[in-house]
């Protein structure tokens, strides 16, 4: 997983922007499908937060 974490911004990046658009697109009317579209927002969130994670290990591999 730590392999993949540190290879892999670009493929986190396009997941991430997928669940955000999934998030902004996912039908609201009622409140089940805010917390939905919510929850969609989250895993958004995680994704990017795993996309920096790369980008910061991979431009500290560089400079070393």
């Amino acid at each position: 997983m730590k392999k993949f974490i540190k290879e892999s911004y670009g493929i986190l990046m396009g997941v991430g922007f997928l669940f955000m658009l999934a998030g902004r697109y996912y039908p609201d009317e009622t409140s089940t499908d805010n917390y939905i579209a919510a929850g969609i927002y989250i895993v958004a969130a995680v994704i990017f937060t795993l996309a920096v994670i790369s980008a910061i290990s991979s431009l500290k591999n560089k400079k070393s």
